[in-house]
C-alpha cells in the first residue's frame, strides 16, 4: 500500500537564489546596525568631550529705577568646544528664603578676547562654531528684571535676591578637579538695604593665560562708578549648583589656593610674599583685588573664583553688605619661550586731600629674555598701557605713544565730599607684542581721598577796636583740630607793628588758639587769615575774612620813633591824639635799663589826669629808658605809645698836658676826642 505524502511547496531555482540574496542583505544590514550601535556611543562620548566648552562667567547688574535692574551675563567659551546656546533655561531669579522666577535672556554680542599679537589670528573664526581652534570667546546676554512687574512681583518683598545661571559643562582640559563638571554661578542683590544699587563693573577681560615660572599680576578691574560703594575681595568656591562646591585635586590645591605656585625651601601655604622676586605663594589683596603669584606647573589648567562684596554705610555709619558679584575664571599655565611678561612699576598707593590735585606717572618695563648660548636674544618687546577709567573725572594720558615702553600720566582732583575711608582704585593694563600670544599684566592703583578740615568763623565786635574770634569746626570734622590766626593788611602783608593790632594771647600778629581777641589801635581794612588743620589727615583749609575797623582813639608821642637825650638837658614829650572823646586821662611811665640790659620798673613815674606833656630830665635819668603814655578817653577807649630814650654822655675834649714855650715859638694842640660822637658828613 502506498501512503499518500503531504503536499509540499517546491521553490524554483530562481526563487531560491532570490531569497538567498535577500538573506545576505539582511545579514549585512544586521552587521551594519550592530556597528552603528557600537559607534554611536563613541560619537556621543567624543561629542561630550568637545562640548565641555565653558571657561567661566560673571553676572553684573545696573539699577534702572527702584527695584528695576538691567542684568548682564557674560559667558566665556573655549573655541575648541561646541557652540553656546542661549542659557535662558538655566537662568533664574530666586529668593534666598524660597521662590523662583524664570528669566529670558537676549544675546547682545559675541567677541573674541584671545590676547593675540597684531600679526596673528585668533582661534575663534567663525564665531560660535564647533572646534575652530584655541581661543576665548565672550558671549554677552542681557535682560531686565523689574520686581514691580507681574513676572517678578512675588519676589518683591524678598530681601536677598539671587540671580543664577548655569550650563553644561566646564572645560574637560581642567587638570585640578573641575573637568566636565556642570557650571554654575550667581550674583546677589539686597532689595531691602539697597533697592536701587548697581554692582561693580568688571573692566578687565578674564584672559587667564599665565607663563610658567614667571610672575603673574592680574586684577579684575572691579569699579563702582555708579554708587562709589566700598568693595572687598576674596577667593570663593567654584560651583556646579546652588551650595554645591567643586573640590580640587593636587597638593595644596583648594578654592583659596587654586594654582601650583612657587614656594622656595621649606615654605608652604598659606605663606605669601607678593613683594618677593619672584613672588612667593598665591596672594590676593582684599582691598584692591590684585592677584599675584608665580605659577610652577607648566601644563596646569585650573579654575579660580573671585568674589567681590559691596559695602555701604547705613544711617549709623555701620558698613552693611548690599551685594555680591562673582567672577568664575579658567586659567591656563603655559610655557612662554623667549618672552618675559611686562612690568608695571609702583608705587601703587597714593593719598590726596579732597579738593586738591594729584598727578603721578605710571611707568612700565619689559626685560628681554636672554636664552643660553649659542641662541641670541630676541628683539625687545614694545609695551602699551591703558586704564579702565575706574575713577570718573580723572584722566590717564599716554605721554609718548611712540615710546617702546609707554608711560601713562594719571591726574585727578577729587571734589569736596569725595573723601572715603576706603581708597578709590583703577587698573592699568600693560600688554607686550609677543607672538602669537601677548603677555598681559594688570595692576591696581589706590588713591585714598582724605577729608578736608572745615570751620565756621564767629566774630564778635566789642567796643574800642576789640574783636573776639572763634573757630567752630564743621559737624563732620575728622581728625584733631589745630588753629592758626594771622592779622594781614589790605595787601595781605602781615601786620608786624603791635601799635596797629595784636592778639591778646601773644601780643603779636599770630595766635594758635581756638578763641582769641584782637586789639586794633588803628582803623582801616584788615584781612584775618585763619587756617584750620585736621591731624593726622593734614588737609588744612585757609580762610580770608575782611574786617573794616572804624577810626579809633590813637595816641602818638611827638618824637615819633626812638630818640636820645644828652646829659644835662631835658626832653619834653607831648602826645598827639586822634579820634578822642574828651575828657582824656593821661598816665606816663618810664622804665630804666641797666648797662647789662636789666629793666628797672618805674624808675620814674609821673601820673596825672590833666598832664598832657611829660618832661624827662637828665638828672632823674641814670640809664637808657622807655617812656610810655596810656590814654583813656570819656568813652572808655584806650590807646598807648612807647618810645625808647637812650642816655648819651656829653662829649669831652681832652687837651695835652701843660706846656711852656718861648717867645715867638708855636705849639700845636690836638684834643683827644675819643668820647665824642662823630657824625659822618653827608
Amino acid at each position: 500500500m502506498i501512503e499518500k505524502l503531504p503536499k509540499m511547496n517546491y521553490l524554483s531555482a530562481f526563487e531560491i537564489s532570490k531569497r538567498l540574496k535577500k538573506s545576505e542583505k539582511m545579514v549585512k544590514f544586521l552587521k551594519l546596525s550592530w556597528l552603528c550601535l557600537l559607534i554611536l556611543p563613541l560619537l556621543f562620548v567624543s561629542k561630550s568631550a568637545e562640548a565641555t566648552h565653558v571657561m567661566g562667567a560673571d553676572i553684573t547688574y545696573k539699577c534702572v529705577d527702584t527695584l528695576k535692574f538691567e542684568v548682564t551675563i557674560k559667558y566665556y567659551r573655549d573655541c575648541r568646544g561646541v557652540p553656546f546656546g542661549n542659557p535662558s533655561g538655566a537662568t533664574r531669579v530666586r529668593c534666598a528664603t524660597g521662590g523662583t522666577a524664570s528669566v529670558s535672556l537676549s544675546l547682545d554680542n559675541i567677541k573674541e578676547i584671545t590676547p593675540v599679537c597684531a600679526t596673528a589670528t585668533g582661534g575663534c573664526n567663525p564665531a560660535n562654531t564647533w572646534a575652530t581652534g584655541e581661543g576665548i570667546e565672550q558671549h554677552t546676554y542681557t535682560t531686565t528684571i523689574d520686581f514691580n512687574s507681574s513676572a517678578y512681583s512675588s519676589l518683591k518683598n524678598c530681601c536677598t535676591i539671587i540671580i543664577e545661571t548655569g550650563q553644561c559643562c566646564r572645560n574637560n582640559a581642567i587638570t585640578t578637579g573641575a573637568a566636565s563638571a556642570n557650571f554654575y554661578t550667581y550674583a546677589q542683590i539686597d532689595l531691602c538695604k539697597a533697592p536701587c544699587n548697581s554692582s561693580p563693573s568688571l573692566t578687565s577681560e578674564p584672559i587667564g593665560i599665565l607663563c610658567c615660572n614667571q610672575p603673574f599680576f592680574y586684577n579684575n578691574g572691579a569699579s563702582d562708578t555708579a554708587d562709589f560703594d566700598s568693595l572687598s575681595y576674596a577667593w570663593a568656591n567654584p560651583l556646579r549648583g546652588w551650595n554645591q562646591n567643586i573640590g580640587y585635586s593636587g597638593q595644596y590645591l583648594a578654592y583659596n589656593h587654586p594654582f601650583t605656585a612657587y614656594y622656595p625651601g621649606s615654605l608652604t601655604p598659606p605663606y605669601t610674599n607678593p613683594n618677593a622676586s619672584p613672588p612667593i605663594g598665591i596672594y590676593i589683596d582684599a582691598e584692591t583685588g590684585d592677584i599675584i603669584l608665580t605659577p610652577t606647573a607648566c601644563n596646569q589648567v585650573t579654575v579660580a573664583v573671585i568674589e567681590v562684596t559691596e559695602w555701604r554705610k547705613d544711617s549709623t555709619g555701620t558698613y552693611q553688605k548690599i551685594g555680591v558679584t562673582r567672577r568664575d575664571m579658567q586659567f591656563i599655565v603655559k610655557s612662554c619661550p623667549d618672552n618675559n611678561p611686562p612690568e608695571i612699576d609702583g608705587p601703587y598707593s597714593y593719598s590726596v586731600c579732597e579738593g586738591s590735585q594729584l598727578c603721578f606717572n605710571v611707568t612700565t618695563d619689559d626685560q628681554v629674555f636672554v636664552p643660553p648660548p649659542p641662541a641670541t636674544a630676541p628683539p625687545p618687546d614694545t609695551v602699551t598701557v591703558s586704564w579702565n577709567r575706574g575713577i570718573p573725572g580723572a584722566t590717564f594720558t599716554v605721554i609718548n605713544p611712540t615710546a617702546r615702553l609707554q608711560t601713562g600720566r594719571f591726574c585727578w582732583t577729587p571734589q569736596i565730599g569725595q573723601a572715603s575711608d576706603l581708597p578709590y582704585s583703577f587698573t592699568v593694563t600693560a600688554r607686550d607684542n609677543a607672538c602669537p600670544l601677548n603677555a598681559v599684566t594688570v595692576r591696581s592703583f589706590r588713591v585714598k581721598v582724605k577729608p578736608r578740615a572745615f570751620a565756621d568763623r564767629d566774630v564778635d565786635t566789642l567796643p574800642c577796636g576789640v574783636y573776639a574770634f572763634d573757630a567752630i569746626p564743621a559737624a563732620n570734622f575728622r581728625g584733631t583740630p589745630s588753629y592758626r590766626w594771622q592779622i594781614l593788611d589790605s595787601n595781605l602783608n602781615i601786620v608786624i607793628d603791635r601799635k596797629i593790632a595784636k592778639f591778646y594771647s601773644t601780643g603779636a600778629f599770630l595766635s594758635v588758639q581756638k578763641q582769641d581777641t584782637i586789639l586794633f589801635r588803628r582803623g582801616g581794612k584788615y584781612i584775618i587769615q585763619h587756617t584750620i588743620n585736621n591731624s593726622p589727615q593734614n588737609c588744612p583749609t585757609t580762610y580770608y575774612d575782611t574786617l573794616v575797623v572804624p577810626p579809633l582813639l590813637e595816641a602818638n608821642l611827638s618824637l615819633g620813633k626812638d630818640t636820645f637825650i644828652c646829659a644835662g638837658t631835658d626832653l619834653k614829650l607831648e602826645p598827639y591824639l586822634t579820634n578822642a572823646t574828651p575828657p582824656v586821662k593821661y598816665v606816663w611811665s618810664t622804665m630804666g635799663i641797666e648797662n647789662d640790659g636789666t629793666i628797672i620798673d618805674n624808675a620814674v613815674t609821673k601820673p596825672g589826669d590833666t598832664l598832657d606833656y611829660f618832661i624827662l630830665s637828665v638828672p632823674a635819668v641814670q640809664y637808657d629808658t622807655a617812656v610810655a603814655i596810656y590814654i583813656t578817653d570819656a568813652s572808655g577807649c584806650t590807646s598807648e605809645d612807647t618810645i625808647q630814650v637812650f642816655l648819651k654822655a656829653n662829649p669831652k675834649a681832652v687837651l695835652p698836658p701843660d706846656e711852656r714855650i718861648c717867645t715867638y715859638d708855636s705849639i700845636l694842640l690836638i684834643p683827644n676826642l675819643d668820647t665824642a660822637y662823630w657824625i659822618e658828613p653827608t
